[in-house]
Formats: C-alpha cells, structure tokens, sequence
C-alpha cells in the first residue's frame, strides 16, 4: 500500500478474520479491501464478509497481476477463459509481465519487486528506460521512490550516538512483509522475524531500549535490525551477553527521543542479520523469537516502564547455507496432448541462493502430483535436466510420480537456476473424448512436516520450503 499516497481516513483493522487487528500489516491490508483492491479468498456457498485474507499464503503471479492493475488503473483487454485471463493478456501486451512466471505459480520476493517496478515504471511512461536499465547494468540508476519526508513523524529525531542514526534509512525490503516459516540463508538479512506494538495507557513513554528475546540462543544471529511501522531504520540490536542464556538482544536508543504517545500504539519489526558461513555461521539451527519489548521512562512521571508482548507466537525458522528461492511452471501454460512414448508432461523451473561460494544447494527428490482428465495411463517416467541428454528414473504410483534419488549432476543448483523436464509413456484409449494430464508441485511442507521437495545445502537435508501456499507451481495443462 506505500504506492498509494497517505491518507488520513481512519481505517477499521477489523477486517479479515484472520487478521489480527493489533498486527503491523492490518492498517494497509484493511485499506486495500476498504478500496476493493482485495476481497479475501473466496469461498463457494461462504458470504463474502466472511472470506478469509490467509496473510501466511504466497501471492500467486494472477493475484498480483489484478491487485497492480487496480492500483495503477491498467486499462484491461476483453479475454475468455479464466478469471485471470483479462489481466495476464494485458500484462503481456503492454510488457509488464514477468517471463519466468506463469498462473498458479507463487511469486518470490524478487519477481514481486520486478513486477511492481514494471508496474510503475509503464504508469510513468518510463518503461522503455526501465527495459534498457535492465538490460545495461553498467549504466547509472535514479532512484524511482522517494521516503515520505521527515517533518512528518515527530515520534523519532536525529541523535549523534552511535546506536541510532542521524538520517533516516529505510528498509530496502519493505515489500516483503512475510512473517511465516522460512529458510533463513547464512549471510543474508531475514524476512520479518516479529513484529509488536507496545502501548501506553498511563503517560507518554520515552524510550531508551528495544529488546528482543528468542525462545533459544544462535550463534549464526549476529544482529537484529529494528524498524518502526514506517519501515524507518531505528538501530542495530546486539546481543546483550549479561542477561543469561544469550538470548537477549538490545537496541540502545537513550538519546534517540523516540517516544510512544499515551493511549496510542507504537509499531516496531525486526529483520535479522546471520552470520556468513566462515564468520560463525552454522548450518541447521532455528531462529524464533519470544518476546519483545521496549524499557523506558514516563514522559510526565520519570517512573521506569518495561512493557513485553504477551500471548504473542512467532513463527518459527531454520538456517541453512543455501535455499531455494523460487519454482515455477518453465513451460508454457496450455499444450497439446499427444499419446505415445517419451512425450513430455511437464517442465519446472528451480532457483537457488547460497550464502557462500563454498556452499552448495542439491534438489535431491521430488513428489508431482499427477492430475488426470479421462482413463490415461502415465508410465516409465524419466527426469531431464537442461544442458543434458542424460535420463534419471522416476516412478509413478496412483497419482504421484517420484523422482527420488537425484543425482548431483542432474539436481545441484547453487547460485544458479535449472530446469527438471519430466517424460513418461502416455496410454490414451481410442475413442476417449476428453483427456488432459497435468503435473503439480503441490505441498511445500513446514518445520515439522515434509513437503514435495528434498534438498541439502551440502550440510543438513530439508524437507520443506518456504515458498507460501499449495500448490508450489503446477506445470502446463496438456489436453485435447
């Protein structure tokens, strides 16, 4: 909602219920329903109040296409077929769409970020010098988005210590406000690991540190970032090693002037930031975080105040030295349907991330969902990997197809992308009018429950990604 401009419309956070009201998200989530820019996920034979947001979901790539053109006011073409039709035959003609996405597949944080600069760069009229940016790296870059202007939060000044800052920085990955499970990679800065809001009832409180409790210590978490709902850079939380068990981390902010207004919330997240893989770093231990919470002082009555969260559960998550980062269908999304032997059924693309260049990302098996239209028979299936001739067996059991046992040299991905293309004999009786196969990546599993896809970061073995909702991507739809 930063690409809308401010409002000073009270907005009802009440909204979804799965929202909860009190949460750092519901403002901008319950203005864009209040706009009709999202209604929830709908549900058949449900009234549509009652209709759920599911904030944890991945948005899929159909999702975003409608929520941007709202924004932007995209003028649609007429199209059949699926609901989404109108919006991904717009994006594809006016260019703003994204090559490596297709419907039904969840978008990560970088094609969601390429989607919204696409998006606004054409609402500019600016998108040819968008395009040859992109494809000119070494040219220079303005910056396109400018941070709402200081004067106009009063709650947080400059200071010269050496725990705030003196001008506002502000969080480059604002756009991503997942809050969910997550592979967290060595080296990197995390998605959100919590948010809170602390308030007041009493007095004023002025501020002077911000911390950060885990439900257990890590060593790959050098620090914290802490920011304010505005996405304002408040400080760098370190670990406080007198409190015991080393699970505390604190943010001194004595002369920053941050105050928290009687009987009005204040808002701050943090983001973590790991250790590399050859500066402490370790490979399969869980970030979670248990509480947070501010110390300080009354404004009025110099009483000392230190307020916690309480009843608040935090997502739980894992490190690793690499991760997968997106799967999408690398097909097209409709293809005929041709019986015989050898005929592929299904293309999809992985990208990976590492921390190191001496980590390593293997995909070592994985579960498709085979969907069936009509009596077919899908056997002796084989996987192929782009770049090669070679064929590793997969096997097919009801409906499912297993590639396991990948070998590195069909499933090693690294810092890098590759494409696993699946074959198999398809069976179609004579005289059957309709038939059509499809395959899915349907369950990216969790913490404690495995998912479709196996990978190891060359350490530890995963069995689950944190790429949202169900299903991963599905592949192209063959029929005739």
């Amino acid at each position: 909602m930063g690409l809308l401009p401010e409002s000073n419309v009270h907005i009802n956070t009440r909204c979804f219920r799965d929202i909860d009201p009190l949460i750092w998200f519901a403002e901008p989530v319950c203005r864009a329903k209040q706009l009709g820019i999202v209604r929830g996920n709908a549900i058949s034979g449900v009234e549509a109040n009652l209709w759920l947001f599911e904030p944890t979901r991945a948005v899929k790539y159909e999702e975003a296409l409608k929520i941007l053109s709202v924004i932007y006011g995209i003028p649609l073409i007429n199209a059949s077929g699926e609901w989404y039709e109108k919006y991904t035959q717009t994006a594809y003609k006016l260019t703003i769409d994204l090559k490596d996405s297709a419907p039904g597949s969840s978008l990560t944080r970088g094609q969601m970020s390429r989607l919204v600069v696409a998006f606004l760069a054409y609402s500019h009229e600016e998108l040819d010098e968008l395009r040859y940016a992109e494809t000119h790296p070494d040219i220079p870059v303005r910056t396109v988005f400018d941070p709402p202007s200081s004067s106009s939060v009063s709650t947080i000044s400059s200071s010269s210590s050496s725990e705030s800052f003196s001008s506002y920085i502000f969080d480059d990955m604002a756009y991503d406000t997942s809050t969910d499970e997550a592979v967290l990679i060595l080296g990197k800065v995390t998605h959100v690991l919590g948010a809170a809001e602390i308030f007041s009832d009493a007095e004023p409180i002025l501020v002077e540190k911000f911390l950060i409790d885990l439900k257990a210590a890590n060593s790959s978490l050098e620090a914290m970032k802490v920011y304010d709902d505005r996405a304002r850079l408040i400080g760098r939380a370190t670990l406080d090693s007198s409190v015991a068990g080393n699970k505390r981390y604190r943010l001194s902010v004595k002369n920053s002037n941050i105050i928290i207004p009687k009987r009005e919330g204040f808002t701050f997240y943090v983001r973590g930031v790991l250790r590399p893989q050859d500066s402490g770093g370790v490979s399969g231990g869980s970030i979670q975080v248990d509480q947070m919470g501010i110390e300080g002082i009354g404004y009025w009555s110099s009483n000392d105040y230190d307020q916690f969260t309480s009843g608040e559960t935090y997502s739980a998550t894992t490190v690793a030295r690499s991760g997968i980062i997106s799967v999408t269908n690398a097909g097209s999304a409709n293809a005929p349907l041709i019986g015989g032997s050898d005929f592929e059924i299904g293309a999809f693309r992985f990208e990976g991330a590492t921390g190191h260049s001496a980590a390593r990302l293997d995909v070592t098996a994985i579960d498709f969902h085979i969907g069936l239209v009509g009596d077919i028979t899908i056997s002796s299936a084989t996987m192929k990997v782009d770049s090669s001739s070679e064929r590793h067996s997969c096997s097919v059991a009801g409906t499912t197809l297993t590639c396991s046992s990948i070998p590195a040299s069909f499933g090693r991905i690294d810092d890098d992308s590759r494409t696993f293309k699946i074959y198999a004999d398809i069976d179609i009786p004579d005289g059957l009018g309709t038939a059509a196969v499809q395959l899915s990546i349907n369950d990216p599993g969790s913490i404690g429950s495995a998912g479709s896809i196996t990978w190891t970061d060359g350490v530890t073995t995963f069995t689950w990604i944190d790429l949202g909702g169900k299903p991963v991507a599905r592949g192209t739809h063959y029929s005739y």
